[in-house]
């Protein structure tokens, strides 16, 4: 167990077996390691690139496949070194960590995603076959809409309900994706929610939810230094995300004030959520 827990904590080495750009802005690494392979949906790994940051990042682990991907918008440090990385190329992660969807017995789900937020979920539907589930994401525009082949294809295979939603409607809705999710709550009740993706737009599916009396599971980010618990950087209300989280249910969310309103910075800080990072 001490051995197992260690393997877990310490950074492991791993080869880019392959990237996919999967829009304009948005590229997919995948490599093999057995712990992530495992990982469940909504877990994430600290990924490092020596000499630049260590950084969280959600896993895409789908059952029964032996190999994992973290899917990576280019901004930040260790994104744009990423990025400048080629198959063979080696870089390290630990984990994976923290608390992840819960499954449950509900039927009839909604699924909500927006951008890279998309990710987690792509590996609870494998667990929500054979349920009533509908899937509602989007992104600005129809070239940024993240595995929009792979979804339908997936839907038609596995008989789900999906949505799209583009910003500017050069693809399926031409709304926001909480407008959406809104008009999709109003024609029919559904047991559960689950979503992942900007703060802001959780914060309204999170209120739609509570109007509507209906189960939910949010997957947060906030600043992750350690990952473990340890440094507390990543403190919402009375409980640190990626210890307790990042995914929590409304008991939770309903204690953590500064959900859909603050953030914190580096140093701790409470800054407004939309604040520049």
């Amino acid at each position: 167990m001490e051995q197992a827990t260690a393997q877990l904590h310490t950074p492991r080495s791993v080869t880019l077996e392959r990237i996919v750009d999967e829009t304009p802005s948005i590229r997919s690494f995948w490599f093999s390691d057995v712990s992530m392979h495992k990982a469940h949906p909504g877990q994430f790994a600290m990924v490092w690139v020596p000499g630049v940051d260590e950084v969280p990042m959600s896993v895409l682990a789908i059952h029964g496949k032996n190999e994992a991907g973290v899917v990576i918008k280019k901004g930040g440090q260790v994104s744009t070194a990423l990025w400048e990385k080629k198959p063979g190329d080696l870089f390290w992660v630990r984990g994976p960590y923290g608390h992840p969807y819960s499954v449950g017995h509900h039927h009839k789900l909604l699924v909500v995603g927006g951008g890279t937020g998309l990710v987690p979920l792509l590996s609870l539907l494998v667990h929500f076959r054979g349920r009533d589930v509908t899937l509602i994401t989007g992104a600005r525009t129809a070239s940024e809409l993240l595995f929009k082949d792979w979804l339908i294809a997936d839907s038609k295979e596995h008989h789900f309900k999906l949505v799209f939603a583009t910003d500017d409607g050069t693809y399926g809705e031409k709304n926001q994706v909480p407008k959406v999710a809104e008009t999709v709550l109003r024609d029919g009740q559904f047991d559960a929610i689950y979503t992942c993706g900007p703060e802001p737009m959780m914060k309204k599916i999170y209120d739609l939810a509570m109007e509507t009396r209906c189960h939910i599971q949010v997957s947060l980010e906030r600043v992750f230094k350690c990952g473990v618990g340890i440094c507390a950087a990543c403190v919402i209300g009375p409980y640190l995300v990626c210890h307790d989280g990042p995914v929590f249910s409304e008991a939770e969310l309903s204690g953590m004030p500064e959900f859909g309103h603050m953030r914190r910075d580096l140093s701790g800080k409470r800054v407004p959520l939309n604040a520049g990072h």
